[in-house]
């Protein structure tokens, strides 16, 4: 017979069985019982078979006493777990119907008593452990009934450990549910309980400052979704728990942001080798505990010696030039740098992530040691306890910029919100409460009285300047106001402003300012503004790296520190206690890596003394003699024990009264003894892991607090300072000192481009008065996972800015109304789209046109495709596989630019622009041989991250022009002469992906001040389904402006006469070889 048929015919039988009894014309008897189940779990469809049950008479007492027949371990792992795994699969849809039937399964505790006790033994597999976890997770959040019974079995020891410990991660998940579900208040619904914060994996809870910062391995291979609260909503009362609220969900939203980013890094690398980016160790071993040199301790970590030598180290014998390669060679600088997070693995399986501490000593030696840091408890277990018994863990090293989420959540665990009744509480009833800065009075009533006085008159002014009106109002709110909003469009002058209010209010009052920028860049501009407007440089002071030539001597670190007098006492108690705690977890360490008999003894002696004694070896006999053994050598401590584990009797000791005494273990059988050690050596492990927590804690905390009295200088040195200034990741870094400090005025410049948690964190406890400039109308600011966007519509809005954020809600806010930047025919681009009252100054009128060319705008219109960029992609671009690039659009560009430069124009007066990373690195390519290219930080970390960084450049004799080559997204705040920018689109589906988006068009306009050409397939943006209507505006603009082209259109300066219309970058060569024309000069 065909087995087929035969196994069809079969399920066909026990599916009319099942429905016979279920009809009652059949009785249930206990061979019958085996087959009604079966015929249960042979059902097509989980909520029609229960439909079934309930619906019948005899369904839910022919179910419980099916599963009370056989109550045997078989039954238990096979059929009894298949039933409610089947069961099971209902719960979604299945309900109170679903609740009842289990209730008459587990009441009387019949079946439900011995598959408790099956599990608290060890007895269950896998599988029915599942099963076992998942009825225990329902049976506690049964609703209108008492779920007592089910607490107090939750709640033993044996169950949550049993689950939480499982080496099955679905299992351990159900073991944190379980654990949240009897945390929780019993006034919460079960929707809440099981939806809300808390129980989903090993680092979900309730509060959020319990959260470790760092994921867990269970937390990355959680499938289930994380809680995330959408964004704030503006209905708040004035309590503090909206402030909870609001710090909650901040902090989880921008921790998710991160989590994303891992989760995306840590699949590319598992599943496909060649897609990791980092550097991956195939083979490490756990060798010790690193805590500093002697006289430069540092928090603890984990030292892990490498199976194999770095490859970039082959050949490099001598440790002194290791060493040199590592710190000054590029290529080696870039090997693990510093607080570099890292997945460890063991196959496909995380184990845990931590952070690398780079200590090139170590790094140096052959083969070469990694320094891990943990963040967690429950990190700290799973690695030690992975790394003692798996083989071939391996460490792969993951992009994600940890170094700027960490700053920012630790920040936020602490953090509190100042100004509160203005960044949640105001509505537009609220009164504007007033910063009370009387020392301003003069200036701000002389700016309402007339707003054209000259300032320097009132300021201590390098120049004679006369505000507009736009400016006077902006100028009087940003010194007036606890929270005011100045928006900025493109050119008109809002880092200005920002430099008159840091002026009056550095000049006119004592308070401390904070000067907070996304960029580094963006940063030391405004500082150079500061300088040239006469504030003394020694009034202020910049935190972190990465100063520029002209703001280096402001830098902390540039600082004349003076004499400070250390409080050595303290200092010394602490390093004392540090030693005491680092000496605790070096022995703790060693006990786990050399887990020998005598530490098993001592655990004995400690927890199962019955047992020490039957092990205790007496040296010598009555009369002095040393014990030997059989082979004539002297015994040991370890004599007993030794034979006792190897399944031997007492041997020479066997006539020692107290073995004898001990019959009773002397005469286990030797696989009873094997489980006797197993359970040892596990609670030996868990004994030291738990000491090994413990004492790291300890030496850790002591150390940080050794850290926070040296950096007291630090502190000293910023109370001196009337202005402090630092990027967003800075003032998080800094927060510690900057809280000490207390700025009493928080300036944030580009604040519609910083996330609200950033701003958060730098508002210190005792700042009184906060300034945003920027403009909600440009690009958002950036994240990782567009599925939080605002543009995605989920209303998770981590994007949007407190800047925008405020002005949406109705928040006053005052607009700059005059721009300084465009010639008027582009700025009608702007005006028309996005800023419909800005206004021309007069310096923009006049300008000279663009020598070379037809007109001073130009959209050189194409129909060449675009191709894929597989290796790079795109993270704005939300859903977007890969990124794209344009190659006819490449080749337009070099031409362009080339031809630019034969016209007169140096490289400094043109920048390139492109949305697309693919584009930008096809660019890169083509442009690098003739000139040399200027990529900002942003830019250039982007193409790193896809793993292309440039190579380092030959050495040159000829000397190149300079070129600015950026993408869109990261040339917001800049401006250039000329732009020329590669829209790269061009497709028959129409699709052009983010720019749909009006802010990065807004962008890309208002970033020329004297010439705009634009390469794209107007038809692909034309037919755009998601942007359309915004590009027909645009297109018609340009088309009234008889800016659209079938080509490049160039003129001769000599012969105005002679123009041509180039369509490919062949054209060049014939039609203008020299950048004129073919006629004799």
């Amino acid at each position: 017979m065909n087995p087929a048929l035969s196994t069809s015919s079969r399920a066909s039988r026990l599916k009319k069985r099942f429905l016979d009894i279920l009809s009652g014309s059949v009785n249930l008897d206990p061979r019958g019982a085996t087959l009604f189940l079966e015929g249960l779990c042979a059902q097509d469809d989980p909520l029609v078979c229960l439909n079934a049950i309930t619906e019948s008479a005899h369904g839910p007492s022919s179910v419980q006493s099916a599963m009370q027949f056989d109550l045997s371990l078989q039954f238990m792992n096979g059929l009894g777990s298949t039933v409610l795994e089947y069961l099971l699969r209902a719960s979604d849809a299945g309900g109170d119907a679903l609740d009842n039937l289990l209730f008459h399964v587990v009441e009387p505790p019949v079946f439900w008593g011995v598959f408790v006790c099956t599990f608290q033994q060890g007895a269950l597999s896998e599988n029915a452990q599942l099963v076992f976890a998942r009825m225990l997770s329902r049976l506690l959040t049964l609703q209108h009934r008492d779920t007592s019974s089910y607490r107090d079995i939750a709640a033993q020891p044996s169950i949550q450990n049993g689950l939480i410990a499982s080496s099955k991660h679905e299992i351990r998940e159900m073991g944190h549910l379980i654990k949240h579900i009897l945390s929780t208040i019993s006034s919460l619904t079960v929707y809440d309980v099981l939806n809300g914060p808390g129980g989903r994996h090993d680092n979900d809870f309730a509060d959020y400052r319990d959260i470790a910062i760092l994921p867990t391995a269970d937390e990355i291979l959680c499938r289930k979704p994380p809680f995330l609260p959408t964004a704030l909503h503006d209905e708040l009362d004035s309590s503090e728990a909206p402030i909870e609220e609001y710090l909650d969900i901040t902090f989880r939203m921008f921790r998710e942001d991160m989590i994303f980013d891992i989760r995306q890094e840590v699949q590319a690398a598992l599943e496909n080798e060649g897609k990791s980016r980092g550097l991956r160790v195939k083979s490490i071993s756990m060798v010790g505990v690193y805590t500093g040199a002697n006289d430069r301790k540092t928090r603890w970590g984990i030292k892990l010696e490498c199976a194999n030598d770095f490859w970039q180290l082959k050949g490099k014998k001598d440790e002194d030039a290791r060493v040199k390669f590592l710190t000054r060679d590029p290529r080696g600088s870039k090997i693990l740098r510093h607080q570099s997070l890292v997945c460890l693995a063991s196959g496909q399986d995380i184990v845990s992530f931590g952070t690398v501490n780079r200590v090139e000593e170590l790094l140096a030696r052959n083969p070469p040691v990694i320094v891990l840091q943990l963040d967690g408890d429950v990190n700290i277990r799973k690695t030690i306890t992975s790394l003692r018994v798996a083989q071939n863990v391996q460490l792969i090293q993951i992009g994600t910029a940890t170094f700027s989420f960490e700053p920012v959540l630790s920040a936020l665990k602490t953090c509190n919100v100042p100004l509160s009744k203005e960044i949640l509480l105001w509505n537009p009833e609220s009164p504007l409460e007033s910063s009370h800065k009387v020392a301003l009075s003069h200036l701000t009533n002389a700016l309402v009285s007339n707003p054209s006085v000259e300032l320097d008159s009132l300021l201590d002014l390098p120049n004679s300047i006369r505000l507009d009106k736009s400016q006077a109002k902006s100028l009087v709110a940003g010194l007036q106001q606890r929270v005011s909003l100045i928006q900025g469009p493109p050119g008109t002058g809002k880092s200005f402003i920002g430099v008159l209010l840091a002026k009056a209010i550095h000049d006119e009052t004592a308070q401390t300012i904070l000067v907070v920028c996304y960029t580094n860049h963006a940063l030391d501009q405004f500082l150079v503004d500061l300088l040239e407007y006469d504030i003394p440089a020694e009034s202020i002071v910049r935190l972190g790296g990465r100063s520029n030539q002209s703001t280096d001597h402001l830098a902390l670190h540039r600082q004349p520190r003076g004499r400070f007098h250390y409080d050595w006492d303290k200092i010394n108690e602490l390093r004392h206690n540090a030693s005491y705690h680092e000496d605790q977890l070096q022995t703790h360490f060693n006990t786990l890596l050399d887990m020998d008999d005598k530490n098993m003894l001592m655990h004995l002696e400690l927890k199962h003394h019955e047992f020490f004694e039957a092990f205790y070896v007496p040296l010598e006999t009555e009369d002095g003699m040393t014990r030997v053994g059989r082979n004539g050598q002297a015994i040991d401590r370890g004599y007993l024990f030794a034979q006792w584990k190897r399944g031997l009797n007492a041997g020479v000791l066997s006539g020692e009264p107290h073995v004898e005494a001990s019959a009773r273990i002397w005469g286990m059988a030797r696989s009873a003894r094997q489980q006797l050690l197993d359970k040892w050596r596990h609670e030996l492990v868990t004994e030291v892991l738990e000491s090994i927590c413990s004492a790291s804690t300890s030496y850790n905390t002591r150390q940080d607090a050794i850290k926070r009295e040296f950096s007291k200088p630090t502190v000293s040195i910023l109370r001196q300072k009337k202005i402090i200034a630092c990027t967003t990741t800075g003032a998080a870094i800094y927060a510690e000192a900057l809280e000490q400090v207390g700025p009493e005025v928080l300036l944030v410049e580009e604040a519609g481009e910083i996330l609200e948690s950033h701003t958060l964190t730098a508002l210190s406890s005792t700042v009184e008065q906060m300034i945003l400039i920027g403009d909600h109308k440009q690009l958002r600011p950036k994240v990782n996972n567009y599925q939080l966007t605002v543009e995605r519509g989920e209303g998770f809005d981590l994007n949007r800015s407190l800047f925008e954020r405020l002005i949406l809600k109705g928040y006053p806010h005052e607009t700059l109304s005059t721009q300084h930047r465009m010639r008027p025919e582009i700025s009608a681009f702007v005006r028309e789209l996005t800023y419909p009252e800005l206004v021309d100054a007069p310096s923009t009128y006049h300008r000279p046109d663009i020598r070379g060319v037809q007109s001073n705008i130009i959209f050189v219109d194409h129909t060449h495709p675009e191709d894929d960029n597989s290796a790079i992609l795109d993270r704005a671009d939300g859903g977007a596989k890969a990124s794209k690039q344009n190659t006819y659009e490449v080749q337009m560009v070099l031409k362009i630019v080339h031809y630019l430069a034969q016209q007169g124009y140096k490289g400094e007066d043109i920048v390139v622009l492109t949305p697309y990373l693919g584009q930008l690195h096809h660019l890169r390519d083509a442009l690098k041989h003739d000139n040399d290219l200027i990529l900002n930080d942003l830019d250039s970390s982007d193409l790193a991250r896809a793993g292309l960084s440039p190579s380092a450049p030959p050495e040159l004799k000829v000397k190149k022009g300079r070129i600015h080559l950026a993408t869109i997204d990261n040339y917001q705040g800049e401006e250039s002469n000329i732009v020329v920018a590669s829209l790269t689109r061009s497709n028959k589906s129409n699709a052009i992906g983010f720019m749909d988006s009006p802010e990065r068009l807004n962008v890309l306009l208002s970033r020329a001040r004297d010439g705009l050409i634009l390469i794209g397939n107007s038809q692909t943006f034309l037919n755009s389904r998601k942007g359309g209507a915004l590009w027909k505006r645009f297109f018609t603009l340009f088309e009234n402006g008889e800016y659209v082209y079938q080509g490049f259109p160039v003129k001769c300066e000599r012969h105005p006469e002679h123009a041509a219309l180039l369509k490919c970058a062949s054209d060049f060569n014939g039609h203008c070889p020299d950048g004129g024309c073919t006629q004799p000069w």
